[in-house]
């Protein structure tokens, strides 16, 4: 008996101190970290004197981040991945009455002779947060992340004032020991307008909507800057140990509100007629809310029914989200500009009278190319109407009026940053910048593809260095690869000799790389490897391939009259010219390739080389192939000729074998390749 009372006493002990332990915390992170004190320094000093009494009473080892061990509060660290007690899913999406109507349909197929009762709840737009409390207490805060685990935000969120710190209980409600309560973090549209304005002032882009102000806040490495920016939290629901609290939604939001938690205005409904009267009264409240709102979630209220639904893979079946339109509104065209993208297309864009459009004030739109343009008659002056596509992305629905004023864009037939040509493939709407290699706006994907593994494969140039080296002004160009300077590269943190010298002879060695990967890292448009190497196996140097007229690519295997005018137009652009030679200047020799063979047995065969061999390299073997005539692909099928097997062959001459394809063996390979 006395053996029972003592092992209550030290249980009882050990929940006081894990309180106490968590309730200092909290006091020195306000102090410490905030400056922003909540008790005196008497009242601190009586709790880490209890907290000090009883460790000793309790007899067992201390840890070293009990409060009585340390000194202030530990720095925020770059966010860490937290998995949630149980998953957060995702919501199924509705986008008219329809779709409505299929859910409360499958809900009462799935439930059967049952009354349902919905409850509507607004949807916000914020980011969504999971919240674990242990003993009451907050320890963990983390984002949603991939549903299973998220960052943990815990600093930041002790910031915001919706969030208790210390859940409030009263006398009839045993809390579990862990529980989960998620609910979304969001920015009033007062905040985010200031923000904004102060953002302006200090010389900063601008937030582009309440929800990515809300996103950043949270995630900043010092809370100090969350707790500026005056975010809220709404709570929503349960995850771990928290459907044993409530039989309903609407019972738990009344139980999360006595928890200190606020929460947003519902109603209830039995049909789809109730549910869609409250969307169109939401819809038409909108515009007065404190802060955004996309759309209105509709959940089954009972736990009960929504465990006997269940979810399928990222949703539950008892709950979806009805989605607003997008907010429309009318502006006006100040002009049309022209905007490169990362692969030389060029796009037109409104630029407008600045426009708030659901929250966002925009001045520019994608209009995505000529085609769209002309169809809507978008041109300056124009009044034209702008809604933000799935309340993100602004667009330019309709032109409503186009008077006498109004100014068609001149289409332009040199590219705005570098001045090369344009150009438009016949079947496409696109226009496009000819200037590959020295066109600014396409420069770094080009680099990275220049350097990549499948094409001059320059060992050390990684994606971050590459974008370094751009941002710096020391790559302008492709052929700037081979002109590095390197004394001021060795000024950089972490840029050491070593790596210097490896990079240097790195760019030697690719100096030598096969025609036909020198023509794939080239990025001309629709020349991947293969064309790459039909092109110098039919050529057998550069000086041809650049000398082809659109007739005689046409007689290369596999090349029709798209990737011809490609190859034409890139060839014919003195930019692209310029820059080659360029590179040839800095000693890039693209040996001449060995001219496609006739007559040899595997030319015009598809053929697939699997498994390892011992004395030839596999992509060596592909490539002499792709000389001989053959045609090297990854996979098997109906259409292959030959299946070529090395050693611990897999599943692809497995698949060889179901269909009754030819399969050859390393000796065989080895004779074609050496076939004169």
């Amino acid at each position: 008996m006395e053996s029972s009372k003592t092992t209550a006493d030290s249980e009882d002990l050990r929940q006081r101190i894990t309180l106490l332990r968590n309730e200092i915390r909290g006091h020195n992170y306000r102090y410490y970290t905030l400056d922003a004190p909540q008790i005196t320094d008497a009242e601190y000093d009586l709790l880490l004197r209890e907290l000090d009494s009883l460790e000793s009473e309790l007899g067992e080892p201390v840890p070293d981040d009990s409060p009585t061990r340390i000194v202030g509060a530990p720095p925020s660290a770059t966010f860490t991945s937290r998995v949630h007690g149980e998953p957060l899913l995702s919501l199924a999406n509705a986008f008219d009455e329809e779709e409505v109507e299929a859910f409360v349909h499958r809900a009462a197929e799935g439930l059967g002779d049952v009354e349902l009762s919905f409850i509507s709840e607004p949807k916000i737009d914020g980011l969504a947060v999971n919240l674990r409390y242990e003993q009451g207490v907050l320890v963990v805060a983390a984002t949603r992340g991939d549903g299973i685990s998220g960052e943990d935000v815990t600093d930041n969120v002790r910031t915001i004032a919706g969030i208790p710190w210390h859940l409030k209980t009263n006398g009839d409600l045993t809390l579990p020991p862990v529980l989960e309560v998620r609910g979304e973090v969001y920015m009033s549209r007062r905040s985010f307008a200031a923000l904004n304005e102060q953002r302006d002032a200090e010389g900063q882009p601008p937030f582009a909507n309440p929800r990515n102000a809300a996103a950043g806040s949270l995630r900043q490495l010092d809370a100090r800057v969350t707790a500026q920016r005056k975010l809220g939290f709404f709570a929503y629901g349960v995850g771990l140990g928290g459907r044993a609290l409530a039989s309903s939604q609407s019972e738990l939001l009344i139980l999360l509100q006595g928890f200190g938690f606020a929460a947003q205005q519902t109603e209830m409904a039995s049909s789809v007629a109730e549910l869609l009267e409250g969307y169109h009264r939401l819809l038409e409240q909108r515009p007065n809310l404190a802060y955004e709102i996309d759309g209105i979630v509709y959940k089954l209220d009972s736990y009960e029914l929504q465990e006997r639904l269940g979810a399928v893979a990222r949703s539950p079946r008892w709950a979806i989200a009805h989605k607003f339109p997008a907010e429309e509104v009318t502006t006006s065209v100040r002009d049309i500009i022209w905007q490169v993208g990362r692969t030389g297309v060029i796009t037109p864009v409104a630029d407008m009278e600045p426009v708030a459009v659901g929250g966002v004030v925009v001045s520019r739109a994608t209009l995505h190319n000529i085609d769209e343009l002309q169809r809507k008659q978008v041109y300056t002056g124009a009044t034209v109407v702008v809604r933000r596509a799935g309340d993100v992305i602004p667009e330019v629905v309709r032109t409503l009026n186009v008077d006498d004023s109004a100014r068609k864009p001149v289409i332009p037939d040199e590219c705005p940053v570098c001045g090369a040509s344009v150009f438009r493939i016949e079947g496409e709407v696109a226009i496009r910048c000819s200037g590959g290699l020295s066109c600014s706006a396409q420069l770094k994907e080009r680099l990275r593809h220049f350097v990549s593994r499948g094409a001059m494969d320059i060992e050390g140039m990684g994606d971050k260095l590459v974008a370094r080296l751009v941002d710096e002004g020391m790559l302008k160009s492709i052929a700037d690869v081979y002109e590095l300077d390197y004394a001021q590269l060795a000024g950089w943190q972490g840029v050491g000799e070593k790596k210097i010298t490896n990079l240097q002879a790195a760019l030697e060695v690719s100096k030598q790389r096969p025609l036909a990967r020198f023509l794939h890292a080239l990025g001309i448009r629709h020349v991947g490897s293969a064309t790459g190497a039909s092109l110098a196996s039919h050529f057998g140097n550069l000086d041809a391939v650049m000398a082809a007229d659109q007739e005689s690519l046409l007689a290369v295997p596999d090349i029709g009259p798209e990737v011809a005018a490609s190859i034409c137009s890139f060839f014919g652009e003195q930019h692209n010219r310029d820059v080659i030679h360029r590179l040839l200047r800095a000693g890039v020799e693209p040996p001449a390739a060995q001219v496609a063979a006739t007559g040899h047995p595997l030319a015009g065969k598809t053929v697939v080389l699997t498994g390892s061999f011992e004395a030839v390299n596999r992509r060596v073997a592909q490539e002499k192939l792709r000389l001989f005539g053959a045609k090297p692909t990854g996979s098997v099928s109906a259409k292959t000729d030959l299946v070529i097997a090395g050693e611990k062959a897999g599943s692809k001459l497995t698949k060889a074998r179901e269909l009754g394809i030819e399969i050859a063996g390393e000796a065989e390979l080895l004779a074609w390749l050496n076939w004169q």
